[in-house]
């Protein structure tokens, strides 16, 4: 079947790679097979030096709905923030070169959108799938994120993960534009794009089907790049919990651990009064009038269950007075 370039199409489909060779015929092909048919696909090219762009190429002679560009910049966000410049659908997709979309992936998150206000966001289940064994960090963030996307606790969550996987959610563009678009991003990228979604009050919507193969490989950007670190993501989301959801008064961090001394100095490089306290001492929490708990830990199902009981025994809202981090 032929297809031709739709001045208007549903969906594009904006996908930055580099040096992506290995996997990115697969993608593609995953785009190819989807039930829904309306849509574009923009590839960046962020100065691979291996043979990604040549495949690439061959789906956009082959196909009208694929076009190529290079990376007018460097790296990710200047490779997405030119994607969405030459894009024209009313709806807004990401994708990674180095994973697969289940066949009805734009059908189903397309339809759903179709039925939720302008500023919601659409995004699925993931499943991640390797070469080799999956790690079991990298499963227990995929049963995470499964878990509060299902039960629509997103926000509550916001500062504990990215709560929303980069190449796995659906929008309409306008919602793009909302965030002054991706070239306002800072890395981490994809966790900084939620935060200024729940900054600005987009809803997200999750619908209960599988909707992104997310591939788990060595060369994965997120393992290799200091953009991606520990001390990165605490700096995005610790400041984003300062200007959106500290209401100035009594500050805890409730648990003495890495990460506490990671929230530690931020706040002291920002001036926030704080205290430490040990997980086991419930009794210093009760002390603080109308406290804000940084939960630094994330315990056994259990021990998570414990503390989430207490603290709404003694009057805390998970996602206003207390957050995971």
């Amino acid at each position: 079947m032929t297809f031709s370039k739709s001045e208007s199409p549903l969906i594009s489909i904006l996908i930055p790679f580099k040096d992506a060779d290995p996997w990115i015929e697969e993608c593609m092909d995953s785009i190819l097979a989807q039930t829904s048919t309306d849509f574009e696909v923009i590839g960046i090219d962020d100065h691979s030096i291996d043979q990604s762009s040549e495949i690439f190429e061959r789906y956009a002679t082959k196909d009208a709905r694929f076009q190529i560009f290079q990376n007018p910049g460097d790296g990710i966000i200047p490779a997405l923030e030119f994607a969405f410049s030459q894009s024209k659908g009313k709806m807004i997709t990401r994708m990674d070169a180095d994973d697969t979309m289940p066949e009805r992936r734009l059908e189903l998150m397309s339809n759903r959108l179709k039925r939720c206000d302008l500023r919601t966001v659409v995004t699925g289940k993931v499943l991640y799938f390797s070469e080799h064994e999956v790690s079991p960090g990298y499963l227990d963030y995929q049963s995470w994120l499964n878990d509060i996307n299902m039960h629509g606790d997103q926000y509550a969550n916001i500062y504990r993960e990215c709560v929303i996987a980069s190449p796995n959610w659906l929008t309409y563009r306008e919602n793009i534009d909302l965030v002054g678009g991706f070239g306002s991003l800072n890395y981490p990228e994809d966790y900084d794009l939620a935060i200024k979604w729940y900054e600005k009050g987009v809803k997200f919507e999750a619908i209960q089907d599988l909707t992104l193969y997310w591939r788990e490989h060595p060369g994965r950007t997120s393992r290799n790049s200091n953009a991606y670190s520990q001390k990165a993501f605490f700096e995005l989301k610790i400041n984003a919990f300062l200007k959106l959801d500290y209401r100035g008064g009594p500050l805890a961090i409730w648990g003495k651990n890495p990460k506490s001394k990671l929230i530690s100095k931020i706040l002291k490089k920002r001036g926030v009064a704080f205290e430490i306290q040990d997980l086991e001492d419930y009794e210093s929490i009760e002390k603080l009038e109308n406290p804000q708990l940084l939960v630094a830990v994330y315990p056994a199902e259990k021990e998570r269950i414990e503390i989430h009981k207490y603290l709404v025994l003694i009057g805390m809202k998970e996602g206003t007075d207390w957050w995971w981090v």
